[in-house]
């Protein structure tokens, strides 16, 4: 094996250890509440209230990137994990939920403040 190879093997250990560190410190909750959802589009993050699994309630920050890329909506589940700057937003691997409870089946992709 020749120092490429054991690169790689190293960059792609590390990346794995990373995302499985991630994965195992965020907890799961479903989005509640978009603060503000008429300048939602408008702004690079936004603020949510997110339900954590508990029954708990975070304020956490969700990037745009995030939101379009996940399709993300009220009612949706999403890993919520602390950073010195507060509560961030990511998307779950896995999602067990796309769409909560609170989820009109009748909404569409355009009355979604999140992703509009």
């Amino acid at each position: 094996m020749n120092l490429e190879h054991a690169t790689l093997i190293f960059l792609i250990a590390l990346f794995a250890f990373a995302e499985l560190y991630h994965v195992a410190r965020g907890k799961r909750g479903f989005i509640k509440d978009v603060h503000d959802p008429a300048l939602a589009h408008f702004l690079p993050a936004m603020q949510v209230t997110v339900e954590l699994s508990k029954g708990r309630e975070v304020v956490a920050t969700l990037s745009g990137c995030t939101a379009c890329l996940g399709g993300l909506q009220v009612g949706d589940e999403v890993l919520v994990r602390s950073s010195r700057d507060g509560y961030v937003i990511d998307l779950p691997w896995f999602r067990k939920h796309k769409c909560g409870s609170e989820c009109d089946s009748s909404s569409t992709n355009s009355q979604n403040p999140l992703t509009n």
